[in-house]
This record gives C-alpha cells, sequence and structure tokens, in this order.
C-alpha cells in the first residue's frame, strides 16, 4: 500500500493524474469499459514517485460516482481513518436506536420502527461497515489489519449492545401486535419475526444484572476468538528442509522453495500450497511428521487451545443464562436442524452407516502402505499415521486408478479455470459478470480483480464481487467468502473470495490440482448465493440463512467438476492447450468416490468434537481438550492422534459462527446431494430452466421462511438422504 502521506507528483505523474482523476473522465489518459466506468492508464506515470493521490482518489471514488459501476465502499487508507469512521458508525448506531426508543409506544410504525432496523449502520448494509473491519483478513500494512481488527470488535460489541436494548424491542413488539404487521409483504414479514427472535435470544426477559453479564460474557467471547484468529492470520513459522527431505514432490516445488531463507534448504510455510503438496506427495514420513507437528503440535499457534478452553466456557456461561442446556442446543434451535438430539441422530446414523466401508478404505490404504514400505525397505509399523493418510490416499489414486495430481494440475492453469467458471455460472444462472479495468477502483492488493453482475434478461445491476486468490503474509490463511455489502434499497451486494491458491513463478503459471478447482467452483457458489439473494433487509439475507444450510448450495455444485462434459471445458493444456485425455478423466471420474467413506469418518469426528466441547459438560481446561481429542479421534476415524497434537488449535470454524455448526457441513452435503440427483443430473447439469429455479427457488429467498419449504418446492417433495447414501455406493 502507498505512504499515507502527501507526496509530491513530478510533472509527468501529475498530468497523468489530473487528467485521469481530477478533471473528470474525460482524460487523453483514460480508458472507458462498456458500462462507461474510466480507468486510470497507470503505464503513464513515470513509476519513480508515490502516487499516493491517485490513490486515495480512486479508494473513495465511490463517493462521488453517479453509477453503479464500481462497489459502493469508500475504502480507508490510513488507521485514523479506520478510527474516525468506527467511531461515527458508533455513534450513528446509537442515535439510530435512541430514535426509535423515543417514539410513543401508541405511535410504532413500520417507517419510525422496523425500517430503521433494516439497514442500521453497524451492519452489512452499510458499506462503511466493510470498509472499516474487512481489510484485517487482507491489508499488506500491518497497522491497517490492526486497526481493522479492532474495528471488528468494537462494531460486534455495538450489535451485541443493540441487542440488549429493552426500549427498542418493546417497540419492534408493539408494532408485531398491530394490524399494520399483519399486512406486511413476506420478507418484511419474517424481518420483524427475527428481529423479536433476536431479542429474545438475546436475554430481554433476563433481570438487569443477569443481562448485564451476559453482555460482558459475550463480549468476552468475542474477544477470546479475534485473538484466536490473530494468532492463525500472523502466523509465520516457517520449516526448512534439504531436497532430499522432501523427495517425492516435484521438482518444480522444490525449486521454487529452495535457498530463499538457508542455503541448502527450501523454505516451508504453513500455508496450503505448502503443506498440501508434502502431505500427499513427500515420500519421507519423518517430514510429512514434521509438518503435521508444526501445524498442530504444542507448540502452533501460540496460546489457540487455552484460548478453545475459554471460548467454550464462555459460551456455556451464556447458554446458560439463556436457559439452554448448552451452547449446542442454543445455536441448534435456530438451524435447520432445530435441536441438539436431531443433530446427535443425524451424525449417529451416518457413523452407522459409514463405518463398515470406513473400516474397508482403511484397510485398503494399510495395505498400500505395507506394499510401499516393502518396496522402499522401510520398516512398516502397522498402523495408519495422521501423517499417512493424504499420502497414501493420493498414491492410491495414481497406483490403482491412474490419477496423477500432478499431470493433472497442467491442464488446469488457474486463469483458464476462472474464465471458465466464471463462464458456466453465468450461463446456468442467467448473469452477466463485466470485469473492472484496473484503475476504475481501487484495491488492496494489485492481484485484486473485481466483477460488475448484471441480470442477463433485464439489464439490472445486482452488485460486485472481488476475487484475491493467490497467498501473502498477514493475508487470511484458508478459502473463504466474505460478504462485504448486503442488498438495500440504494446498492447491490458486493462479496470477497479470499483464497490460498498456488501463485504463478518465473516459468509457470499458476497450475491447479483439481482439488483446488473443486475450491474455486465451491466458494464462487457462495457469492452466488449472496449476490443472487432477493429483499433489502438485513436479517432477510444470507446471515439469517440456517448455517447448516447455507453450504448446500457451494457443495452441490461441486458436482460439476466431475461431470465430462464440464470438465472438457475446464481442462486445457497450459502449454499446448490440449483438452484433458479422455483416460486421464474418466480415471478421475471413477475415482470420485474412492475412500469417501473414510473422508466422511473424518467429517463426522470433526462434527462430534464440534458438539462435545459446546455440549452440555463442556471441557474446562487445555488439558481435557487434548482428552477428548485423543479419545474421540480414534474411535470415529480409526486413525490415533499423536501425541501433544491438537486440530484445535487451528480449526477456526469453531471459533467463529460456525460454533456448534460444523455438522452443517454433512448435513448439507445430504441436501445438495439430493438436489443434484433429483433436477440437474435428470432434466441437465446447463439446463438454463433449471438453473433459474434453482436460482429464483432456492438462492433468492436467503433466509426467509422454512428452507424445507424452499427446497420442497425445488424437488417437488421433501428432501431425503437416499441420493447422498447412493452416490457413496452405500445403497445400490
Amino acid at each position: 500500500m502507498a505512504s499515507s502521506t502527501n507526496k509530491p507528483l513530478c510533472p509527468c505523474c501529475f498530468k497523468a493524474y489530473s487528467s485521469s482523476i481530477l478533471e473528470g473522465d474525460d482524460g487523453a489518459t483514460a480508458a472507458a469499459n462498456e458500462s462507461g466506468a474510466t480507468s486510470f492508464d497507470f503505464s503513464s506515470i513515470c513509476g519513480r514517485c508515490a502516487p499516493s493521490n491517485i490513490e486515495k482518489a480512486l479508494a473513495a471514488k465511490a463517493q462521488t460516482q453517479t453509477t453503479d459501476s464500481i462497489p459502493p465502499i469508500v475504502w480507508l487508507l490510513t488507521p485514523s481513518e479506520i478510527h474516525q469512521t468506527t467511531k461515527k458508525i458508533l455513534d450513528d448506531t446509537k442515535a439510530n436506536l435512541d430514535a426509535i426508543a423515543a417514539v410513543p409506544l401508541g405511535d410504532v410504525t413500520f417507517e419510525n420502527t422496523i425500517a430503521k432496523l433494516m439497514c442500521p449502520p453497524n451492519y452489512k448494509t452499510n458499506p462503511q461497515v466493510a470498509s472499516v473491519k474487512f481489510l484485517q483478513h487482507c491489508s499488506t500494512d500491518p497497522a491497517i489489519r490492526e486497526a481493522a481488527s479492532q474495528a471488528g470488535k468494537d462494531l460486534s460489541k455495538s450489535r451485541v449492545v443493540g441487542r440488549m436494548r429493552k426500549d427498542v424491542y418493546e417497540r419492534v413488539k408493539a408494532f408485531s401486535q398491530t394490524p399494520s404487521c399483519d399486512q406486511l409483504d413476506d420478507y418484511k414479514e419474517h424481518f420483524v419475526k427475527a428481529v423479536l427472535q433476536d431479542f429474545e435470544r438475546a436475554g430481554l426477559a433476563l433481570s438487569d444484572e443477569d443481562g448485564a453479564n451476559l453482555q460482558q460474557l459475550l463480549g468476552e467471547d468475542g474477544a477470546v476468538c479475534s485473538e484466536y484468529g490473530k494468532n492463525l492470520g500472523m502466523d509465520d513459522t516457517k520449516l526448512f528442509f534439504t531436497p532430499e527431505q522432501l523427495r517425492g514432490c516435484t521438482e518444480d516445488f522444490i525449486k521454487d522453495r529452495f535457498n530463499k531463507d538457508e542455503e541448502g534448504k527450501c523454505t516451508i510455510t504453513l500455508k496450503y500450497p505448502d503443506i498440501i503438496p508434502i502431505g500427499q506427495t513427500c515420500e519421507v514420513a519423518e517430514t510429512r511428521k514434521a509438518v503435521a507437528e508444526a501445524r498442530e503440535g504444542p507448540a502452533a499457534y501460540g496460546n489457540n487451545l487455552d484460548l478453545v478452553a475459554k471460548g467454550i466456557q464462555l459460551r456455556k456461561q451464556i447458554a446458560t443464562l439463556l436457559g439452554f442446556p448448552s451452547w449446542a442446543e442454543y445455536i441448534c434451535t435456530k438451524r435447520m436442524s432445530g435441536s441438539y438430539k436431531a443433530v446427535d441422530d443425524f451424525l449417529t446414523e451416518l457413523h452407522s452407516k459409514l463405518e463398515a466401508p470406513g473400516k474397508d478404505d482403511y484397510n485398503t490404504l494399510l495395505q498400500l502402505k505395507e506394499e510401499h514400505c516393502k518396496e522402499a525397505g522401510i520398516e512398516f509399523d502397522g498402523m495408519l499415521n495422521a501423517w499417512d493418510t493424504a499420502f497414501y490416499g493420493n498414491r492410491l489414486l495414481k497406483t490403482k486408478y491412474g490419477v496423477d495430481s500432478e499431470r493433472i494440475k497442467e491442464y488446469f492453469p488457474l486463469d483458464h479455470v476462472v474464465e471458465t467458471t466464471l463462464a458456466i455460472y453465468q450461463e446456468l444462472l442467467g448473469l452477466i459478470f463485466e470485469e473492472l479495468p484496473k484503475g476504475t477502483y481501487w484495491s488492496w492488493h494489485t492481484e485484486v480483480r473485481c466483477f460488475q453482475v448484471k441480470d442477463t434478461a433485464s439489464g439490472d445491476s445486482i452488485g460486485h464481487f472481488y476475487l484475491d486468490l493467490h497467498p501473502r503474509q498477514g493475508k487470511y490463511g484458508h478459502a473463504a467468502i466474505f460478504h462485504l455489502v448486503k442488498h438495500n434499497i440504494s446498492q447491490g451486494a458486493v462479496d470477497c473470495m479470499l483464497c490460498n491458491l498456488p501463485p504463478s513463478t518465473e516459468d509457470k503459471p499458476s497450475l491447479l490440482r483439481h482439488s483446488n478447482v473443486v475450491t474455486f467452483f465451491h466458494e464462487f457458489g457462495h457469492i452466488m448465493h449472496g449476490l443472487c439473494s432477493e429483499g433489502i433487509g438485513n436479517s432477510t439475507r444470507l446471515a439469517k440463512c440456517p448455517r447448516d444450510f447455507v453450504e448446500a448450495p457451494s457443495q452441490m455444485l461441486e458436482n460439476w467438476c466431475w461431470q465430462k462434459s464440464i470438465l472438457e471445458r475446464l481442462a486445457k493444456h497450459y502449454q499446448t492447450g490440449a483438452s484433458l485425455p479422455d483416460d486421464m478423466l474418466q480415471s478421475m471420474i471413477r475415482a470420485k468416490y474412492v475412500n469417501v467413506a473414510f473422508g466422511s469418518l473424518r467429517q463426522i469426528y470433526l462434527s462430534r468434537l464440534d458438539m462435545e466441547i459446546h455440549g452440555p459438560s463442556p471441557p474446562k481446561l487445555a488439558e481435557e481438550l487434548q482428552q477428548l481429542v485423543d479419545r474421540l479421534r480414534p474411535s470415529i476415524t480409526l486413525v490415533q492422534n499423536p501425541p501433544g497434537n491438537n486440530m484445535l488449535r487451528t480449526f477456526g470454524h469453531l471459533m467463529n459462527q460456525y460454533s456448534a455448526s460444523y455438522y452443517g457441513y454433512m448435513w448439507a452435503e445430504v441436501l445438495s446431494a439430493d438436489m443434484f440427483a433429483t433436477r440437474f443430473e435428470k432434466e441437465g447439469v446447463m439446463n438454463p430452466k433449471v438453473g433459474m429455479d434453482y436460482r429464483k427457488m432456492v438462492l433468492a429467498p436467503g433466509g426467509t421462511h422454512d428452507i424445507t419449504d424452499h427446497l420442497t418446492r425445488f424437488l417437488g417433495r421433501k428432501p431425503n438422504n437416499q441420493a447422498f447414501l447412493k452416490s457413496r455406493g452405500i445403497l445400490k
């Protein structure tokens, strides 16, 4: 990021700057795209001075734009701007609530009460919320990340305080009992019910003393989760291995990491582009073990295990105050599942059906390990270790099914995958994506791309999305979608994908494993869910979509990455342009569900772990968490937990909105299999009518009403688990 200090521009830069930014959009150096957005031609500046004024002009461009061509976010470039804007948001939020509270109970109307809560200053319907807090996940400036992180904490606290306003709750409740409330449309009716539920779940029936205690506990939990996430994001662990210790990894992998920090050694971080290839291809078990230890061992990620222990105790206290036996019960009552027992029954049934085939998968891998050890002259220890599963899973695909991940990725250059994925989504959902030229918008890094989304039929703008795809220091370390801005009357939604896909090198473009392709397709499905949802109230938007359903649309769309017709489009050799050979393609498709039962047991374990630590008697200390993992992991996954290792140190899902909700991945997988098999598999994966039905019946309703009703309408019957079990070979 350029310095925030105003530096003088040299004459050539000032001329270019003034013609395209200061004097409007008619300058000679400006280039217009089809939508009329004008870009600054960065090739016209000398490159020797810091164009901080240009950056500031672009960051603030949304303030003066007269069209919807760029996202409606005025980006903030200094910590002081973030602090000042955060304070204004908090002040405006309090004033908004005070105005509602000042309305006499007999005078409440939709406009003076409910409408003020639909797009309040401290929620994502306000673009300023994104401008103050989002950059904590991706800015290259540590000071900006720190300021944005603090803004996120402050906004979280303000939402907690807002949910504790009895005076506001009384007016919402009073309006809900008026004849006017009965005449609202579906979205507004749902909003009123959602707001009432939020107030009541926030404990407004509590005594003043208990209410104050609750508010303190919620704030403490938010701070604990923030510290946990910060430990993950700021990690700069580096491991050093000789090329021999990385035997089995590709020459390019070793070359790209050689002699960076230590002479004669390769530098390995704990980012996915480093650890996944090692886990899958490194022949040296001790190296794989060392990487696993670095990610989950006692020295990993600071005090994160202690923070988990503290967080789950805080959540238990919160649930008790609110009258629930556990945090899991409190959470599940607001999900599709409806109760802790429903989740327990769901996981128990799946485990019973997957245990036997999972054991078969385990034995297949164990036999493969024994054969490999014999061939390599290595002592066979008679067990499948935690650092063995990915390696022998990959070896099984390669030796028994002809699936060579390293060869296959030559057919998936990132640029082609992105371009084709976007084309597929446009065709399927009736949308148009127009990329904004560099220089028409501000971004936190030069690699970030931005697109405007329009409805094909009407040409109306729906919103925007950003793509930020490669790892770097200080950036969020996994793959996720951030819903930056939600629809309101005057603006469309804005989403951002943060991924950590392999970057290009001097010799090769970014090449994706097929699993990376699936991840990209999945995450982009979340963007579509956010942009295609309709309605303008915050609580009727995706954020209020039940957490155990929210993964289903994206999981369903993963199926496209296994269809022959789609793979033929997605694959293109990075050198020759050739399509994926049919024998490789067929091998991939045949191997889709190889080890799926074994892999599903791991998902059940993670779900059980989540529900256990958020159950009626959560562990109190880190030592108890260690005992739980040591017991639970082998009993479900069949794999022993390495001494002292604990994946709770890096299991970020359980320290954010997914606490007591990880089971939702499996729950959603069952629903996604049903949607795909019942409609798309039968009627055509690129059938535009089915695609539009899916967009309007499943994505558009957002979180309104009962998700089961939406699915029933789309499927023509109530959802069931038959397609899921058949797809995994459990039912014939």
